[in-house]
């Protein structure tokens, strides 16, 4: 058995702490190699290589996927979610209408796809955002809107920007959580739910997860773990979590972001391949509140995949 971690070219310093990181790990566990994702990928796969995907790619090529599709077609077993899942996360929009048709409340929502908007736009305030951009793209301070008509103007602008459907939604101004879920089956657990505190960020500066507050003000924010919740509300928002992780076909890793309102936990986003960054990403935050450490936490998420291979021989 190999360890196989295929990455992009991306040179940012998060993204190479966390092959790094991860490779640290494997390396302990077993041989392991590092390979860009590139047309000679496929080449230099063998049977028994198990694959752990840290390229995201470009905007909109929804490389994550693809990747797991390619595995799933090679017959290599990989660590993360299959294909399916990547797809629809991918979509803030596909993934409030899966989730809504099993009952999980998301917030009240509408899309305009560059001609009209599908259905209604609720009552303000809304928040408005691209459908299918991560880490805050798209996301700014014009995103808050107080009037269904500023958001209109908003959603046609940042279309044109962005060239993809744009979400509108219901804007909550409670408590905002983010709860990570590790392993699979009888393995499955959830962590603790980590609460992003945004009180302390200077005046002016938006108070939700924008591009700027995520790039600009991290370390003015305050990470909380275990949120401070009472216990009814914790139930809850554990049980829509690991709910959230077996609509969507998730395995190994899956971080949902939720938002209150009136101690309602609703689903913000879905994170099919969240980051595993040791330093800054948020579920290795959730393993410290647990008392493990980040080795702990990638040998984990290791676990179904390699017994799996074991298994199949």
């Amino acid at each position: 058995m190999r360890f196989v971690i295929v990455k992009d070219l991306s040179p940012e310093t998060a993204k190479a702490r966390t092959v790094k990181a991860v490779a640290d790990v494997l390396k302990r566990v077993g041989k392991t190699e590092i390979f860009n994702f590139d047309t000679s990928l496929i080449e230099k796969l063998k049977k028994d290589d198990v694959v752990f995907n840290l390229a995201i790619g470009k905007r909109h090529d929804f490389l994550q996927g693809t990747i797991s599709a390619i595995m799933e077609g090679l017959g290599n077993e990989f660590i993360g979610s299959p294909a399916y899942t990547h797809y629809i996360c991918l979509d803030k929009f596909t993934t409030k209408s899966l989730l809504n048709s099993y009952s999980i409340p998301t917030p009240a929502g509408t899309l305009f796809d560059g001609r009209s908007f599908v259905s209604d736009i609720p009552e303000p305030p809304l928040i408005v955002k691209p459908v299918a951009e991560g880490s805050g793209i798209g996301v700014d301070s014009d995103s808050l809107c107080d009037s269904v008509e500023a958001a209109k103007k908003t959603a046609m602008e940042k279309f044109e920007k962005f060239k993809e459907p744009i979400m509108i939604e219901k804007y909550l101004n409670g408590t905002e959580l983010t709860i990570g879920i590790i392993g699979f089956g009888s393995d499955l657990k959830v962590l603790p739910p980590l609460e992003i505190d945004f009180s302390n960020l200077p005046q002016g500066v938006e108070k939700f997860y924008s591009q700027m507050v995520k790039e600009k003000y991290a370390s003015q924010t305050i990470y909380r773990c275990p949120a401070f919740l009472n216990e009814k509300v914790r139930n809850e928002v554990l049980d829509i979590a690991k709910k959230t992780f077996e609509i969507t076909r998730a395995r190994d890793y899956l971080r949902v972001d939720m938002r209150l309102d009136e101690s309602q936990p609703y689903v913000i986003e879905v994170n099919s391949m969240p980051g595993l960054d040791p330093e800054n990403s948020d579920i290795p935050k959730m393993v410290e509140a647990i008392s493990r450490d980040y080795e702990w936490l990638i040998r984990y998420i290791l676990r179904r995949a390699v017994r799996s291979l074991e298994v199949r021989g």
